[in-house]
């Protein structure tokens, strides 16, 4: 069960801190107050996506907590996914970062999203505002369905689903070879064509930057020689005169003269003696640059022949381009690309010419082996088929008995299953759930029937025949409640609080019918403090439980009538309360005297 959830700067929480009871919790507030906060913090914890939007503004991040006491065997069926201490709480957190970032932590630890979402999956269940509206789904009524026929399905399902992808995997395998051999032998045959064309080529990556700057030394060569010849001229000196080297060394030697006079002459003196040397590197680097350009006619035509074979081939293997005949989408912005998009071209299409060689070998064992998954596949699925028409049953009967105590009186609720027109990841199987909300007549589809009051309390009902076939140690409603009241809303309490006997449930409700049910209220208000809107969620006992009661009805706290509705609810509630302990009590051969005794 959740023991305690803890929340720090998520959007106006700026620290809420709830210790939960084993039984029926509930979340009251005004609207506004933030109870929807409450609601997708939890969900953070279930792997939701995450928003840096959702940080309360001035803070650098949020974070949220929860701890869990661990039914027996829990980290048995974790095993090897994460390192953790067999003990019997777990600690499990999701902190969101200003850049967006997002982290998680189980037990301290860092964790995948993913495995933290897995984790607290199986300890808790989450019912949200919008899983009405997708109850309305025939996809997502057949989810309900498996989860109701609990774990044997899921593992059939599990090896149905690797059966399914084997097969569509084959088959799209015997499509590819089985297109026309005339085809084929020519897309083969163009292939050889072009992988020899790029073998043929001997490309090096980075050849044709290389090759680029060659071609404009070459087309420039002669500008380049004057241009480092008047360097050296200047430098050296040219016929017999004086150069700008030699006229600096003869002034060093006068300044050599004079060393040791004047501190400050000889800093200059050094200074200068620096930059002789490194005009004299400049004149020996310009000659050597000069010698080696070189104006050459016939290789410049080499080059430029060269770049005219690697042009070609970009445009015609460079980025843009699918391999011929397979069908493969072009990349990029079809602009030619370079060396290294021809080579990866080249090797995809050696890799689509080794499909096509080896047809004639691959195509009969393939045909075996689809036909053997084929009927594999239908084996599987006509057992799922079994499977969920004898859980289809069972949930007819447990979804009907709860409706019935959810104030609707003698309805009915089917479960029509149906062959899906050819078989998909999720069987051969469409499910439809039904219901018959008067007495007389037929039942409708559900998404046909049932408006908001009505699907909430189908919701509540097809939710406890769930959770009864399954372990699921709590259970979150958020405003299960919607468009219902009166009596109905004291129903839905009542039904919340029968399943607190295997599970524990938090719910989020407007409802006094349904608060006046709680183990533990809980109280979400909404105050400013020095110019900031913050959200506070405090637990509630005694009187203030009355004062809220009266809030929920529309009161003022104060209200004498309002006050004594409130007490006569809670007081309903625990004669309800004591009697099923009696009944308990006796089923259990005691009583209430006899205990007291």
């Amino acid at each position: 069960m959740l023991i305690e959830l803890h929340i720090e700067n998520l959007a106006v929480i700026d620290g809420a801190d709830l210790v939960f009871d084993a039984g029926l919790n509930v979340i009251s507030g005004e609207t506004g107050a933030g109870k929807t906060i409450l609601a997708h913090a939890i969900s953070l914890l279930l792997g939701t996506r995450a928003d840096s939007g959702l940080i309360r503004p001035g803070a650098a991040e949020a974070s949220v907590e929860a701890v869990f006491s661990l039914p027996e065997g829990f980290f048995a069926d974790i095993a090897g996914e994460i390192d953790l201490p067999d003990e019997d709480v777990l600690a499990v957190r999701r902190r969101i970062s200003r850049d967006g970032r997002s982290r998680a932590f189980i037990g301290g630890r860092s964790a995948t999203l993913s495995l933290l979402g897995e984790l607290t999956g199986r300890l808790l269940a989450f019912s949200a505002q919008h899983e009405q509206r997708r109850l309305m789904l025939a996809s997502r009524q057949l989810e309900i369905l498996d989860d109701f026929a609990g774990a044997g399905l899921a593992d059939l399902l599990d090896e149905y689903r690797l059966a399914y992808d084997r097969h569509r995997e084959l088959a799209d395998q015997l499509a590819d070879l089985s297109q026309d051999y005339e085809a084929q032998a020519r897309e083969a045959e163009l292939l050889r064509f072009q992988l020899s064309e790029i073998d043929n080529a001997d490309l090096l990556k980075g050849e044709d930057l290389e090759l680029e700057d060659e071609r404009r030394r070459l087309l420039h060569a002669q500008e380049l020689r004057e241009a480092t010849a008047e360097l050296t001229a200047v430098l050296s000196g040219d016929e017999g005169g004086a150069g700008l080297t030699d006229t600096l060394s003869q002034i060093m030697a006068r300044l050599e003269n004079s060393a040791g006079v004047d501190d400050e002459l000889d800093a200059i003196a050094g200074r200068l003696q620096k930059n002789y040397y490194e005009l004299e590197e400049i004149n020996r680097s310009a000659r050597d640059y000069s010698e080696s350009v070189q104006s050459d006619p016939l290789h410049l035509g080499e080059v430029e022949e060269r770049l005219d074979l690697i042009g070609q081939l970009k445009r015609k293997y460079g980025v843009g381009q699918g391999v011929a005949g397979s069908g493969e989408k072009a990349a990029g912005n079809g602009s030619p690309g370079g060396i290294e998009e021809i080579l990866n071209y080249s090797v995809r299409s050696a890799e689509r010419l080794a499909r096509l060689t080896g047809v004639s070998e691959g195509k009969p064992a393939l045909e075996k082996e689809l036909s053997q998954v084929s009927a594999e596949l239908l084996g599987l699925a006509a057992k799922l088929s079994e499977l969920r028409q004898e859980a289809a049953s069972r949930l007819e009967e447990e979804a009907g008995r709860h409706l019935g105590e959810l104030a609707f009186n003698d309805c009915g609720f089917e479960v029509r299953l149906s062959k899906a027109e050819s078989p998909n990841r999720n069987g051969a199987d469409n499910a439809e759930f039904l219901v018959r909300l008067n007495p007389g007549m037929p039942a409708t589809p559900l998404r046909d029937t049932a408006s908001g009051g009505e699907l909430s309390r189908i919701m509540l009902a097809i939710k406890s025949a769930v959770l009864a076939s399954r372990d699921t140690a709590t259970l979150v409603f958020d405003e299960i409640d919607a468009g219902i009241g009166g009596e109905t809303g004291a129903a839905v309490g009542a039904r919340l609080r029968s399943l607190t006997s295997g599970s524990q449930i938090i719910c989020i409700t407007h409802l006094p019918q349904i608060a006046c049910y709680a183990d533990a209220h809980f109280r979400v208000v909404k105050r400013t403090a020095g110019g900031q809107t913050v959200t506070a969620v405090e637990r509630l006992q005694g009187e203030g439980v009355v004062d809220e009661l009266c809030r929920m009805m529309g009161s003022k706290p104060k209200d004498g009538k309002a006050r004594a509705h409130a007490g006569d609810l809670l007081l309903r509630v625990q004669k309800i309360s004591d009697t099923k302990n009696n009944r308990a009590s006796i089923k259990n051969g005691t009583s209430t005297k006899a205990g007291s005794r």
